[in-house]
């Protein structure tokens, strides 16, 4: 069963990110380019490379909020601003580019 995220995490995840440097993103680019990498080696995955680099939960915190109501009501309304800052969408996006 999927587990709903609190507003208190969603604050959480959305101070974090606000407090991220360019140098942060860049370390989030190269998390994201080790979990590209170990998706083309038979055998390893880009989830064990995210739980090893540290950036496993946030991952996985940043995706289940798009099921969350909240996001719903904030893309249907067209507040695409705060839809973006629920899911994290600066971490996702330097992980994705790494990712590649």
């Amino acid at each position: 069963m999927e587990r709903s995220i609190s507003p208190q995490e969603a604050a959480r995840a959305q101070a974090v990110a606000g407090q991220r440097t360019l140098l942060s993103y860049f370390t989030i680019f190269l998390r994201g380019f080790a979990m590209g990498s170990a998706d083309v080696v038979p055998g390893v995955s880009g989830g064990t490379i995210a739980f090893i680099t540290g950036i496993y939960e946030e991952l996985l915190n940043s995706i289940r909020m798009v099921g969350q109501p909240v996001f719903f009501r904030a893309v249907l309304g067209l507040r695409i601003k705060e839809a973006l800052s629920l899911i994290n969408f600066p971490f996702l996006l330097a992980l994705l580019i790494g990712i590649g």
